[in-house]
């Protein structure tokens, strides 16, 4: 007997149906994560960059708030930096306490505008317990004012009676390093960290044609490439200094020269040079230095 064609047909329910796909294949897995693992390289040089700006914006307010504080306290001193020995030998300039200290608490209150937040060491601030301790504090603030501008003609340059041809050119106070310990170019110890210099911005860098480049400079690249300088009109500047690092110190630098550096058309002793950025260490009288 023949099957007829309906006979032959399942009944709806009876027919196979595909089940939906419960995961992904591997292909599909190993491509997700690539993509992932794109985007997170891509997006890590920008928050870097993002948080090095914010830090380095930070900084620049502190070296405001720093600048402010310089400001009142000359106005109180007969116009008189902090931990400069006048000429007269009023003081006994071994027996101050670093200059920032002496800013504390009348002129800056808050102890963090004291300390840059890329600085490595920036804890060691907080621990210090007794601000008169001048051993104690030497090394500890995250910025450093002007050697030359501080010792220059047994500090006269640092009143205001003597101003520089062009104070908004010339250096008053900027990130110090170094941010690494001394003799080490790997992570610095956590607990004590580098020497800096006495809280100075040296123009040479303790410079001497036997040993130089033995040790750490306190030139540092704290903000991605470069610090902040404060100039002695309140202005703050980017300045690039890997170059800065890299060159050997010189007692002469045309650029420099022609910005009007007092050490190199006056002085010519070695020095740093930041004429890149139209800053020097002084533009001013030269009697005085020579």
């Amino acid at each position: 007997m023949r099957r007829t064609e309906s006979a032959t047909l399942r009944h709806p329910s009876q027919r196979h149906v595909p089940s939906p796909r419960s995961a992904f294949t591997m292909i599909e897995v190993i491509i997700s994560i690539a993509i992932i693992v794109i985007m997170i390289l891509v997006l890590i040089p920008s928050m870097r960059r993002s948080i090095q700006m914010a830090s380095s914006t930070v900084c620049k307010h502190n070296l405001h708030q720093i600048y402010l504080g310089l400001e009142m306290y000359r106005d109180d001193n007969d116009g008189w930096l902090p931990n400069v020995l006048p000429p007269d030998g009023a003081e006994e300039d071994a027996a101050l306490p670093p200059w920032f200290a002496r800013l504390y608490p009348n002129y800056i209150d808050d102890l963090t505008a004291l300390t840059c937040p890329e600085d490595p060491f920036r804890f060691r601030m907080a621990k210090v317990e007794d601000y008169s301790d001048s051993a104690a504090l030497a090394g500890l603030a995250s910025y450093g004012i002007n050697g030359f501008l501080v010792s220059a003609g047994d500090g006269s340059l640092a009143n205001r009676r003597i101003q520089p041809t062009r104070p908004h050119d010339t250096i008053l106070v900027a990130d110090l390093g170094p941010d690494v310990a001394q003799g080490q170019s790997s992570e610095p110890a956590p607990a004590t960290g580098p020497p800096r210099n006495g809280s100075l911005l040296l123009w040479d860098d303790g410079f001497d044609p036997l040993t130089f480049g033995s040790g750490v400079p306190w030139v540092t690249t704290r903000h991605g490439d470069g610090i902040n300088m404060l100039t002695i009109s309140g202005v703050v500047r980017d300045v690039e200094t890997r170059n800065t690092i890299a060159t050997p110190i010189q007692a002469y630098y045309e650029g420099c020269a022609v910005g009007g550096c007092t050490i190199c058309n006056y002085v010519e002793i070695p020095h740093y040079s930041f004429a890149h950025k139209r800053l020097y260490w002084w533009t001013g009288p030269t009697a005085i230095v020579e």
